[in-house]
């Protein structure tokens, strides 16, 4: 069985009193602040793709949020505080989704968690951190969004360009990974 707080104090930056603590400051966005409890969900801030998405992410969200993918919730909650109007995050992996429900609890958020997208708002920012073969099954799986941006990273450096998803706006590189804005 895995000691999820003895990696996560091991891993996660920030990783104090027995919970990662998140600034959105530290990427760019807002004075908010939040913490994490350790868990079986990808997203402890020690990965670059983690880092590259809450960089690209808006300090203004002023509509609906989906995150597929969501594993620990950071970025469902980072988008919350950041004034998203509503928040879906989805995951494959019924531990990661209680692992995030439990991460939105903690910090008296109103998220939403499910294994499938449960309704389909008009114009979500879309976010999606995982690796680039994931990221094909995923998004074949999901309705088309039309005038939507996605923020999405996963892609190692030496890998192509994703534009099959759409109009690439802004492209950021960090730690041999890369991340894109993309209008589609």
């Amino acid at each position: 069985m895995i000691d999820w707080n003895a990696q996560w104090e091991l891993h996660a930056p920030n990783f104090l009193n027995g919970f990662a603590h998140v600034s959105l400051k530290d990427f760019g966005g807002t004075n908010a602040s939040f913490k994490m409890a350790p868990g079986p969900g990808f997203g402890d801030l020690s990965h670059p793709t983690t880092k590259i998405m809450l960089t690209l992410m808006p300090q203004a969200i002023e509509g609906p949020v989906i995150d597929i993918g969501c594993g620990s919730g950071v970025l469902s909650i980072a988008a919350k505080l950041s004034g998203a109007t509503h928040v879906m995050g989805i995951d494959i992996e019924r531990q990661a989704i209680k692992h995030a429900q439990l991460n939105a609890e903690l910090n008296n958020l109103d998220c939403s968690f499910s294994n499938k997208l449960l309704c389909h708002p008009k114009n979500p920012l879309v976010l999606m951190n995982m690796i680039s073969s994931e990221q094909s099954v995923a998004w074949s799986s999901l309705p088309t969004f039309h005038s939507s941006t996605l923020i999405v990273s996963g892609f190692p450096i030496e890998e192509t360009d994703p534009s099959h998803y759409g109009k690439i706006v802004e492209k950021l590189e960090l730690d041999g990974w890369k991340g894109f804005i993309i209008h589609l």
